[in-house]
């Protein structure tokens, strides 16, 4: 190259303008001394990076390519089409560059080398990161089976149905799978809005195989007229589970000819519950047995009751909310004899006859009722329902016992729970029911499992409880041992084994027991701590023995004493930082903002 090249002025200021970041005028120079006959490969090389500072990729690579062309043993050309492809994404072209341009790098230039090593692991990365985010991004489910897609969905479907139509509008092949199988369309939900649309809609999705029909309360009689109308050519054959709510039965009933009594006494779930102003007569239809196994009955008034209990076998949710029993009350007994499957029972707003003549026809149920499988047993306003009928019942399987608004003292029934029927009672909940504190240590001494005890809008209670629960009880004494000959060993006499009340105890709410101060209340916290468990040291083996017999004390895990005024405020932190859960609302905001 001659050293007065006319085309080195206009490269010399094409650099200069690149270096000041003026591109385009850089442009100019470079294009104005590759006419001039300047250095190709130079030239070229120079307005590519000029290119890719301007981000156009395109005539950068042209540029690059025609380095390339010019010196194809000379790795700069490949050194900077490896750059642009990168920019470009174009990682296997980026790649194949950055070989090339190693195997023409000589060996003395170390620096280069280590240049183009250091931009294929750069390359690499960069395509790692588009891997992992391509493979985010593909649409995995697609791929799946229709089998495994309609499992998922139905999963999704158990806990709440309403999202079927979330689902319908994911994407086109959601939709596809959602709208082609007829099961996910099975719940038909009659409300207020556009009622004789949606059926017609779900009629043609679920193909007239309707599994679940609810009926609420807001389906008012303007709007089921129509509704019902075009209901009526349904059969119902598959329906299993029927949820009316309102005051329409009858009316239904007259409108929906096919939901005849075969269909209502082959359901497996029955729920009526009509508006507490208007008790409704519920009528029995000509069918032997009924396979409900789920029952609930709200203000209704049952016919015939003595039928009833005589067609209703296999029950395993029975819930009945003001349904009159005072002239019926046997027949409700019977019910329970008839259905020892009931694993709950929820009854409200129920009382028992206090005398009542059995007909000559009717057979007279038994003294004591086995409930062997019934686990929770609630009961809600009422006068003496608890003390008449838990008496009755053995229930070896219950959890939980739930009572509330109940007037009469549950003496009785706390004796019932005393007497063998709390040895797996897990929740204990007592709200607004006068109680005898004697009587509720009696039952709270027999429930050595229980986790979680509820006593609120109770006077006069919540502070013996307290002191109740933190003092050691002797428990029975452990069998002696003895030897081959049955004669007793030495030091092997039992004696009473002390342990704390509830030793499972981890939740407790003693909330609006305005009684309730927070000395009590500290105690109880340290003795549920398992650091002031004393280790056991320098005893023998029946010493031993005697300990483990003694159930291990778990600590609180929450504490709820709402409206109880008289706790001391600067004690809270304390109890938050030995209890997870604490919770002490002194007032309602309503209530707060009224007193001051």
């Amino acid at each position: 190259m001659a050293p007065d090249s006319p085309w080195k002025a206009p490269f010399a200021k094409g650099v200069g303008h690149f270096r000041a970041g003026r591109y385009q005028e850089a442009i100019a120079c470079f294009s104005e001394a590759l006419a001039m006959g300047g250095d190709g490969a130079t030239i070229y090389d120079s307005r590519a990076a000029v290119y890719q500072k301007l981000g156009k990729l395109k005539d950068a690579l042209n540029d690059a390519k025609a380095v390339i062309d010019l010196q194809p043993d000379h790795w700069k050309g490949y050194a900077r089409s490896a750059r642009l492809f990168l920019q470009a994404r174009k990682y296997d072209a980026a790649i194949r560059m950055v070989e090339l341009a190693l195997e023409r790098l000589p060996p003395d230039q170390s620096r280069q080398r280590e240049d183009m090593t250091a931009l294929r692991v750069q390359i690499d990365a960069a395509q790692d990161a588009a891997r992992k985010l391509l493979s985010q991004r593909t649409y995995h489910f697609g791929k799946l089976p229709v089998e495994i897609a309609t499992t998922i969905f139905s999963m999704v479907l158990e806990e709440d149905h309403a999202y079927v139509v979330v689902l319908a509008q994911v994407c086109k092949n959601w939709r596809a799978t959602v709208l082609g199988i007829a099961a996910f369309w099975d719940t038909l939900v009659l409300g207020k809005n556009r009622t004789k649309r949606k059926v017609k809609l779900w009629r043609e999705r679920a193909r007239d195989r309707f599994r679940h029909l609810v009926m609420l309360e807001t389906f008012t009689e303007s709007d089921f007229r129509p509704t019902l109308q075009e209901l009526s050519a349904v059969t119902w054959n598959a329906l299993r589970v029927l949820d009316f709510r309102g005051s329409h039965w009858h009316a239904i009933r007259h409108q929906l000819p096919s939901l005849d009594a075969t269909v209502l006494a082959s359901l497996e779930t029955l729920t009526l519950q009509f508006p507490p102003h208007q008790s409704i007569t519920f009528c029995l239809d000509d069918t032997p047995v009924f396979a409900w196994r789920y029952l609930k009955l709200a203000n209704a008034f049952i016919l015939d009751s003595p039928e009833l209990a005589r067609r209703l076998k296999g029950l395993e949710y029975l819930a009945f909310d003001n349904c009159p029993m005072e002239m019926q009350w046997n027949s409700f007994l019977h019910i329970l004899h008839r259905n020892p499957t009931i694993s709950r029972l929820e009854l409200a707003n129920m009382n028992p006859a206090s005398e009542q003549t059995i007909p000559s026809d009717e057979e007279e149920p038994p003294s004591v009722i086995t409930l062997p499988h019934v686990a929770h047993i609630d009961i809600k306003s009422s006068d003496v329902l608890a003390n008449e009928l838990l008496p009755r019942l053995i229930t070896p399987s219950l959890e939980a016992l739930h009572i509330s608004m109940h007037r009469q003292r549950l003496d009785r029934c706390m004796a019932w729970l005393a007497a063998g029927q709390a040895t797996r009672l897990t929740s204990l909940s007592i709200q607004r029911s006068p109680i005898t504190v004697a009587a509720l240590f009696d039952a709270l001494m027999a429930a050595t499992a229980l986790e979680s005890l509820r006593v609120t809008h109770v006077c006069d209670v919540a502070p013996r409880i307290l002191k109740f629960l933190v003092t050691p009880i002797e428990s029975a004494a452990p069998s002696p041992t003895r030897d081959d000959q049955g004669v007793p060993a030495d030091g092997a006499a039992g004696e009473p084994v002390p342990r704390m009340p509830c030793p499972a105890l981890r939740h407790i709410d003693l909330s609006h027991c305005t009684d309730l101060q927070a000395s009590p209340l500290i105690a109880l916290v340290k003795s549920r701590q398992s650091e002031v468990q004393e280790p056991v040291a320098d005893v023998d083996e029946s010493d031993d023995k005697a300990k483990a017999s003694a159930p291990q004390v778990r600590p609180l895990e929450s504490i709820v004493i709402d409206g109880c005024p008289n706790v001391d405020a600067d004690v809270l932190p304390w109890l938050r930082a030995k209890v997870p859960s604490v919770s002490c609302v002194y007032l309602t905001k309503k209530n707060a903002a009224w007193k001051r």
